[in-house]
């Protein structure tokens, strides 16, 4: 197998080199804005074409000079070949192919009609040539030089009426040559119908076979031989990728896959081509300065006369299927992330608590001054702080532990029965003396008397903490108001002021995870941005939730919903992989400035 393989490979060589001179010295009259090469290929065969004709129609007058004829049947052909230099030259300085071949086909007709003029006028059989133009045209995929050269056919039969006797007959009977250029051209053209699909989609098959494995019709595309090589390419894959690396002397297609994806290209390659099904495999194709992914879509050519080759579809970017395992693999990376994060901020946590509760528990003792007393108050008025500050710290510790916790899925509600009115009384009494110290009122309004809630004790007495402890901290002057109300199988519990406020556009981001509507070293209110969204997490493991009003310069309420019965409705539980989008929208969404910027309240 190898032998054979490398038999068949010297003679595609030795058939290259014997096709390289012509080819060669076609591509140096091709313009050097073409950069294609299948594009340049096709411009030289039909700059052989325009200069063959122009050749033909030149040797013609001397022909008709040695019959005998005039000055214009002898100059007819001349101006012809005249005019068909011009288009070639036209071509090989632009590049614009469809110009010069609408002017060349344009000479044709015009001197086929003047022969037809001569030679019998509409009568004449040299009218049928004047099909062939646009059939060539058609041929070639452009339906548009077709249209326009049929315009120009319909034209001479129109002069011939209007204008007969345009020229002077020559002595020849126009039928035999007629007949004899018509048959070629229809031997031509049939053969290069069937040549032609071999680079535009493969030879021809009923459309039961073809449709599930043809690439699409304007899906860019490019033929690649058994030996790698780049046979022919369309304009728009040469706009994708760099083909122009695939067509150096010594290099394949397979140096434009990346080295990553060659194996799994090659395999797919070489399965085509022993004849197997069509096959579709992505790849990392070279774009540019790097690679880009691209799904190739494979299927095998062969026209029974020419090596089989393989055309292969480009379509950038990932298939479905991949882009799914792509977002699913992205979502798994910030799981694990999240759990990283989680076991981290646990243990730290737990580090910062050990040493934490010394400080408060010595703190303690010294306050009051077991192992005796101090010399100065100062002295007692800095172990205060100390204590104050440990405690502050613990608190900030432990509300990030149970907000980690709540993201991780893993918080553990322990539930009780308990009344109502016992914790609004508790959380009310804590906070009174904060209250007091700025100069505010705080009312409790409660119509809770008698009422026992099923729930997490320590959960809800944290939810009373934080929602007066922001409605303290952002309220200068005023009344702070705790008040519940039944509603159904479920108490509101609702906490308002009389502060700043907070304008519409913010009021959606609070409750995020770490989210601040304050910011920067200048911010008048510090926190830590983490007690409304505990506040949220705890009344959705609940199977509550929580919902804030305000307007700026008049105040906040902030209403949490409990179920009485400790039901948790389907809403009110989140996954990991929901804690984790939340975590990550959060952190995504930086602060927005505000006109409130200076008195902006903290999540």
């Amino acid at each position: 197998m190898d032998e054979f393989d490398g038999a068949k490979g010297r003679d595609d060589a030795k058939a290259r080199r014997q096709d390289a001179r012509p080819a060669a010295r076609l591509d140096a009259l091709v313009s050097a804005g073409i950069d294609d090469e299948g594009e340049r290929r096709l411009q030289g065969r039909v700059l052989a074409g325009l200069l063959a004709a122009a050749l033909g129609a030149a040797l013609l007058s001397p022909l008709l000079l040695m019959l005998g004829h005039g000055v214009a049947p002898i100059a007819a052909p001349l101006i012809v070949a005249a005019l068909l230099l011009c288009a070639a030259a036209g071509l090989s300085l632009t590049g614009a192919l469809e110009a010069a071949a609408l002017t060349a086909g344009l000479v044709v007709t015009a001197g086929l009609g003047w022969a037809a003029s001569a030679t019998g006028g509409l009568s004449s059989p040299l009218l049928l040539l004047l099909a062939a133009m646009p059939l060539e045209a058609v041929v070639a995929g452009r339906r548009r030089l077709a249209l326009q050269l049929a315009a120009g056919a319909a034209l001479v039969p129109a002069a011939l009426a209007l204008l007969p006797g345009l020229g002077s007959a020559p002595d020849l009977s126009p039928m035999p040559f007629a007949a004899g250029a018509l048959l070629l051209h229809a031997a031509t053209l049939a053969l290069r119908a069937g040549a032609r699909p071999r680079i535009a989609g493969g030879p021809r098959r009923p459309a039961s076979e073809t449709s599930d494995r043809m690439p699409a019709p304007r899906l860019p595309r490019v033929a690649l031989s058994g030996a790698e090589e780049v046979i022919s390419a369309s304009a728009e894959a040469a706009a994708l990728i760099d083909l122009r690396a695939a067509a150096a002397p010594g290099a394949s297609f397979t140096d434009l896959v990346h080295l990553n994806d060659r194996v799994l290209f090659l395999q797919a390659l070489r399965s085509v081509l022993a004849g197997g099904p069509a096959r579709e495999v992505e790849a990392r194709l070279r774009r540019g300065l790097g690679h880009e992914p691209f799904v190739l879509r494979m299927v095998r050519e062969d026209d029974g006369r020419n090596p089989p080759c393989v055309l292969v579809g480009l379509h950038a970017g990932t298939s479905e299927g991949s882009a799914s395992l792509e977002l699913r693999a992205a979502l798994e990376v910030a799981t694990q992330s999240s759990a990283a994060k989680t076991q981290f901020l646990a243990a730290v946590s737990h580090e910062l608590r050990t040493p934490l509760n010394a400080i408060i528990g010595f703190s303690d003792i010294l306050d009051q001054e077991i192992f005796g007393g101090f010399e100065t108050p100062r002295q007692k008025e800095y172990v205060g702080l100390i204590r104050q500050s440990g405690r502050h710290l613990l608190d900030v510790v432990n509300t990030l532990l149970d907000v980690s916790k709540i993201e991780a899925g893993r918080y553990e509600l322990t539930r009780e029965d308990f009344a109502l009115e016992t914790a609004l009384a508790s959380a009310g009494d804590t906070m009174r003396e904060a209250a007091r110290a700025k100069g505010l009122r705080l009312d409790i309004r409660s119509c809770a008397a008698g009422l026992r809630l099923n729930a997490d004790q320590r959960a809800c007495h944290q939810i009373l903490l934080n929602l007066l402890s922001n409605a303290v901290k952002f309220t200068e002057t005023g009344v702070v108001t705790l008040e519940t109300r039944l509603v159904g199988a479920s108490v509101e519990i609702c906490v308002s002021d009389t502060g700043i406020g907070i304008s519409e556009s913010d009021i959606e981001r609070l409750g995020r995870p770490f989210t601040q509507l304050s910011s920067g070293a200048n911010r008048r209110y510090q926190g830590t941005g983490l007690g409304l969204s505990l506040v949220k997490g705890l009344a959705e493991l609940h199977g509550g939730d929580m919902r804030i009003r305000s307007q700026p310069g008049i105040g906040t309420m902030v209403t949490v919903t409990l179920p009485l019965d400790g039901s948790e409705p389907s809403h009110g539980k989140r996954s990991v992989k929901e804690n984790v989008v939340a975590l990550n929208d959060a952190r995504s969404n930086p602060p927005i400035d505000s006109p409130f910027q200076e008195a902006r309240r903290t999540a």
